[in-house]
């Protein structure tokens, strides 16, 4: 009797635990939208690095975002966590290590949601500007994983790749 009981038991554990054998959670940390835009001008000089000539100044540089005016910030802010949260740091200039151009940030907006044309106007300090618009498509299949899509437009031409390129 004992045994029998015994052997009930372990196949109820066995049966319980498959849940951790068929079901695969995941942990997802969805990349946030960020703008990023990269100015030169024709003969390819970075707008944005200060040590160039004609660049613009950083402080002159604003975004209009959903009605609400953002000035050009240099200071780089971090938040560190465990999971990455999305930061809104607003408009910013910082160099991009990987090819050592400098471009400007507007975001961290929140990575996890749908967004339809979302629009955001940069002022350049010069009179001329610039408008950036974006649809982005989150969902999550039924497997689990995350579906997005995006298209992206500057001056209501549409762009490929993750930094707008400007020539002005």
């Amino acid at each position: 009797m004992r045994t029998k009981y015994l052997l009930l038991g372990i196949m109820a554990l066995g049966l319980l635990s498959c849940d951790k054998i068929i079901n695969n959670h995941k942990i997802w940390d969805i990349s946030p939208v960020v703008v990023r835009v990269q100015v030169t001008d024709a003969n390819g000089v970075d707008l944005l690095n200060p040590d160039n000539q004609n660049s613009f100044e950083a402080s002159g540089i604003k975004a209009i975002y959903k009605g609400k005016e953002y000035e050009c910030n240099k200071d780089v802010s971090e938040v560190k966590t465990k999971a990455y949260m999305p930061y809104f740091y607003g408009l910013q200039i910082s160099k991009d290590f990987n090819n050592g151009a400098y471009i400007l940030n507007f975001g961290e907006l929140d990575g996890a949601r749908s967004y339809f044309n979302e629009e955001l106007t940069i002022l350049w300090g010069n009179g001329s500007s610039d408008k950036i618009k974006f649809n982005r498509k989150f969902r999550w299949k039924l497997n689990g994983d995350p579906e997005i899509s995006e298209d992206w437009f500057m001056n209501d031409n549409k762009v490929s790749g993750r930094i707008i390129k400007i020539v002005k």
